[in-house]
């Protein structure tokens, strides 16, 4: 079994790594997170009231989440102590909070909005039906969650996965995996979708992305879920 990665070893230097595996692309690594949030704005029809970010790291995503939910709550959690105080830091309107059983009880369905970006292929397979019986337990009913992960078809996200220091652990998920623990953990599967598919220099290309969905080729992919 290959080495957990310990994120506390990383917080610090999140930022700089990331920008420096995503030249590829020649975006701005914040270009990604905004759009995902972009990609969850598109596809709810109600406000959320409490959004949780599910392993939120050094809380790179929250100042989009803030942006376009400005009306929200807004909460991260992750199990790393140093991404959290440096993403407290950050963003002093905001909560965050370990993830650990008494917390999760704390917590248990307060959120309507849960965002979760490329934190499962982190989690052991053996591990990864309880971290998403976790999800679902801090939902309440009728409540939203957004998955992203890496694509594993893509060969440009394999060689951003397979060279970047943080990514030693990463076993990355097939989409029936990803769909299996929704289906088994009882969240309804609302959407499934392919993203990210052009880099910066075929930027032009990036309107046509919505209808390319379909096509296993797109850096990341992403499973809009619903707690019934």
């Amino acid at each position: 079994m290959t080495d957990k990665v310990d994120f506390d070893n990383f917080a610090g230097e999140y930022e700089k790594q990331l920008a420096d595996d995503l030249k590829f692309f020649g975006e701005e690594n914040s270009y990604f997170a905004e759009y995902k949030i972009r990609i969850v704005t598109e596809n709810i029809n109600k406000k959320p009231e409490k959004i949780l970010e599910y392993g939120c790291g050094i809380g790179r995503n929250i100042p989009f989440l803030k942006k376009y939910f400005p009306d929200a709550d807004v909460y991260g959690c992750d199990i790393s102590k140093k991404s959290l105080e440096i993403a407290a830091e950050s963003n002093s309107d905001c909560g965050f909070f370990e993830i650990n059983d008494e917390n999760l009880a704390k917590h248990y369905e307060s959120a309507d909005l849960i965002f979760i970006s490329c934190v499962f292929h982190h989690i052991e397979p053996s591990l990864r039906a309880d971290a998403m019986s976790n999800v679902n337990s801090l939902l309440i009913k009728g409540g939203i969650v957004f998955f992203f992960e890496h694509n594993q078809y893509n060969p440009v996200t394999r060689r951003i996965v397979n060279t970047c220091v943080w990514d030693t652990d990463a076993i990355l998920l097939k989409p029936g995996e990803s769909k299996g623990l929704f289906n088994d953990s009882g969240l309804r599967i609302d959407k499934f979708r392919y993203t990210l598919f052009f880099p910066s220099f075929m930027g032009f290309l990036r309107p046509v992305e919505k209808i390319l969905w379909f096509i296993p080729m797109g850096g990341q992919y992403y499973v809009k879920a619903v707690k019934e």
